[in-house]
């Protein structure tokens, strides 16, 4: 296995801790330290994206799977945009609070946001952990 398949490994497995954590704060209404995990979490799902795609581009084999597997792939990484894109905006528009139109509806539908991002978020951070075990 190679040293950036453990790291995402780890990474899936840490980040999918802190999202069922970072939601059960939300339930209880520790919003402060619910919204500190997911700032958290977004950074750290922007890094990881940004990382893969330098060795994709750079390193040229990062990861190799059979081509039968090209459809779950492409599953995995469309899926896995959706909830990192939204949660980039519900971030950044917690952090704006009010100077605009965009935190204004952001903010207003924040938790019909949430729930959809996380059960997505969820599903790719689960095939992320797939991914590892059974495609390399």
């Amino acid at each position: 296995m190679s040293p950036f398949l453990i790291i995402s490994t780890i990474w899936a497995v840490v980040a999918l801790a802190l999202l069922i954590v970072a939601w059960r704060l939300a339930r209880i209404g520790r919003t402060h330290l619910h919204r500190n995990i997911m700032v958290l979490l977004t950074i750290g799902a922007w890094v990881f994206i940004l990382n893969y795609i330098f060795l994709q581009r750079y390193s040229g084999a990062l990861v190799s799977f059979p081509r039968e597997y090209v459809p779950w792939i492409a599953l995995h990484g469309s899926l896995g945009l959706i909830p990192l894109f939204g949660a980039t905006c519900l971030v950044a528009s917690r952090l704006t609070a009010g100077k605009n139109r965009f935190s204004v509806h952001f903010n207003r539908h924040h938790k019909s946001y949430g729930r959809i991002l996380i059960t997505i978020w969820v599903f790719t951070h689960l095939g992320g952990i797939f991914n590892a075990f059974f495609l390399h």
